[in-house]
């Protein structure tokens, strides 16, 4: 019964002190839902350094998670951009979203914000590179499917654009929509924080793993990299881990870590950049959350 009132207590005033920010960021990814159309990214994203950047930007401002990306990411690839393109946008996607920026920014605070805008820009534009180089360097190496099936490759996971029958979106409707897909996740992220806040004892973490050593980062890694979390569900599952005693740094690899490697994601992925790509793509991710890490810990 005390372990029951202890999760009560911090499930409502986790939730209470995210509502907000949750329901500001829903708003907002309604808004680029229904003014951003996939004919814009279908006319300006083909190849090229400059596409790469600007296919960076717009999995940013996407709303939806990394498999809501997927069916656009084909569009993408059969308009004829190259793989730095494609590969750029689908790692971005997943990384930052209107909402989950504003998420982080209320719950674990701006510098975790403008790192996680900063890390998704730089190691889109960094994946982006690799792949460019293998499609132009090394054709070969490269097993592409020939043919794309676009689909919608997982539920839960909003997209883009008109509705079935041709007709605009309209703001409200796509933001109850919205707010429809990602309460559960919502919910879930908070319940599963507050659990791990109340089980979990303050001084298991540091004294098992260590706050900031070498095994909190690999730890935090090996944890978030399987452990795929949609829509912000991360954001208060990071919180509880450093409330328990995580570093920063470590606490940040599992928040990139977690949110780039979903199961349906990764198969998708694998019609798009072929296994071998896929090999590159997930090996890269879990360096990349690594690194990223380390890099926070020097400037917190």
């Amino acid at each position: 019964m005390e372990y029951l009132s202890a999760f009560a207590k911090e499930f409502f005033t986790l939730t209470w002190m995210v509502l907000p920010y949750f329901l500001g960021g829903a708003a907002f990814g309604a808004a680029l839902d229904v003014f951003v159309k996939p004919e814009f990214a279908l006319k300006h994203l083909r190849g090229g350094w400059l596409s790469m950047a600007k296919a960076s930007i717009l999995g940013m401002v996407m709303p939806g998670c990394s498999c809501a990306t997927m069916p656009m990411a084909d569009g993408l690839r059969r308009k004829g951009a190259d793989l730095g393109t494609v590969t750029s946008f689908l790692l971005a996607s997943p990384l930052v979203s209107p909402q989950t920026l504003v998420l982080t920014w209320a719950v674990l605070g701006w510098k975790f914000a403008a790192a996680r805008a900063l890390a998704a820009f730089c190691g889109a534009m960094m994946i982006g590179s690799i792949f460019l180089w293998l499609e132009r360097r090394m054709p070969g190496f490269l097993d592409i499917p020939a043919q794309v099936p676009a689909k919608k490759c997982c539920p839960g996971c909003g997209s883009s654009g008109a509705d079935e029958d041709g007709a605009p979106r309209k703001f409200w409707p796509v933001f109850m929509e919205i707010l429809k897909d990602l309460a559960k996740y919502f919910v879930l992220g908070m319940a599963i924080a507050s659990l791990l806040t109340v089980l979990i004892p303050p001084a298991a973490i540091p004294r098992y793993i260590g706050s900031s050593g070498p095994l909190a980062y690999i730890a935090a890694v090996l944890l978030g990299v399987p452990l795929y979390v949609c829509e912000g569900e991360e954001i208060p599952l990071t919180l509880s881990l450093m409330k328990l005693g995580l570093g920063p740094g470590p606490a940040f690899a599992f928040l990139l870590g977690s949110v780039g490697t979903c199961i349906p994601t990764m198969i998708m992925s694998q019609k798009l950049i072929g296994r071998r790509g896929l090999l590159v793509y997930a090996a890269w991710w879990v360096a990349f959350a690594f690194s990223a890490g380390l890099l926070f810990s020097f400037f917190w």
